[in-house]
């Protein structure tokens, strides 16, 4: 491919122009020190200078006003845009000089010197609340809660009832286990536990926390222990176990969401939803050290879901007009500020959003979901 074919038409915020001449000013940041008496000067290098762009470029035409005008409002435009350089790519400019010409000698034309340096996101220090690590936190507070009403619960005196517990609390550890995919409790080990609710209650954490993916804990959000009878012993039982893995699989829930690495604004509060609903629901069961803990939780998981989605991308509706590889959709939507690596990354997200079985064939007419940005 000959150095004319890959020029690109040159554009300042997404407004055209022609170019006559592009050029560059390039500087170190130099410090001479010059002392009595010594030949040589010593220099201090403080980094390059800001890279100028200078662009010698035109717009014509019968009617060159309109198009005069529309350069002229986006040159005018404060903060960084994207120019899209004829010899250089495209990238993020900031403008900082310009100057205009027309002349009737060269009429139907007007003639602009631009002057840019490419622009950096620069961030300064900012304060931001770890609000992950305050879920964690607050998770810590709800298992103590939990755990102490369980064992307020459980019956020191179980006699008759002791082979239905037995039978509970084996259900539940082993509902618990099948979940993670190894089942290993024996009813010998159960029958000593039972009488320890404190070492129930640890063993059903423990259990439950090796559950490490969100769609495995929800088969225990709504979990029933068996109560065996129908005797007032039984179901208490029963009732104290099922509000412990309830509880304990939320807690476990809203800890792992801290953990999450979310693809969309819209896929981050379709947790933050389901968590809330979640914990509400097993509020009504707790007692009421432990519905304050949850409720607390709550605040402290949507507080976390949402200031880490301000900065994620929303999802969107596009309809391809014709048949075209992902690639090139990829390339039309976003860009290709984001080099190669990344316009590769954006292909592969509307693959597998989408399900489509091959990236070189979308097909026209079909929406598909993509990301905003």
């Amino acid at each position: 491919m000959s150095w004319r074919e890959q020029l690109q038409p040159a554009s300042f915020r997404g407004t055209p122009f022609f170019v006559d001449e592009a050029s560059a000013e390039g500087a170190r940041r130099v410090v001479v020190h010059e002392y009595p008496l010594q030949d040589k000067a010593e220099t201090e290098d403080l980094g390059a200078r800001a890279n100028r762009i200078l662009i010698n470029g035109y717009v014509l035409g019968n009617d060159y006003f309109a198009a005069r005008d529309e350069l002229l409002l986006k040159l005018q435009m404060p903060g960084p845009g994207e120019l899209v350089h004829p010899y250089r790519g495209t990238f993020q400019a900031q403008l900082i000089s310009y100057r205009l010409a027309e002349s009737t000698r060269e009429g139907g034309m007007a003639r602009f010197d631009m002057e840019f340096v490419e622009a950096a996101l620069v961030t300064g220090p900012s304060e931001r609340r770890d609000t992950p690590r305050r879920v964690l936190s607050q998770a810590a507070a709800v298992v103590a809660a939990s755990q102490t009403q369980f064992v307020q619960a459980w019956p020191l005196q179980l006699a008759a009832e002791f082979d239905r517990a037995v039978a509970a609390v084996l259900d539940a550890v082993r509902s618990v286990e099948t979940v993670i995919g190894v089942v290993t409790v024996a009813q010998d080990e159960i029958a000593g536990l039972v009488s320890f609710p404190d070492r129930i209650a640890n063993r059903i954490r423990v259990d439950i926390r090796r559950i490490r993916d969100l769609a495995s804990l929800r088969r225990l959000f709504a979990y029933r222990a068996p109560a065996g009878s129908n005797t007032r012993g039984a179901l208490a039982n029963a009732a104290a176990l099922s509000g412990l893995v309830q509880q304990q699989a939320v807690i476990a829930a809203a800890e792992l969401s801290a953990t999450l690495t979310f693809d969309s604004q819209r896929q981050a509060l379709a947790v933050q939803d389901e968590l809330a609903d979640a914990i509400e629901r097993v509020s009504f069961a707790a007692d009421d050290a432990t519905f304050a803990e949850l409720r607390e939780l709550s605040a402290r998981v949507i507080e976390d879901i949402r200031t880490r989605a301000v900065d994620l991308s929303r999802i969107e509706r596009y309809t391809p007009a014709e048949t075209l590889p992902a690639l090139v959709i990829a390339q039309r939507l976003y860009g290709v500020a984001s080099g190669v690596e990344g316009l590769l990354k954006r292909e592969q997200d509307i693959v597998s959003r989408n399900g489509i079985s091959h990236a070189g064939f979308v097909r026209g007419g079909v929406e598909l979901e993509v990301l905003s940005d």
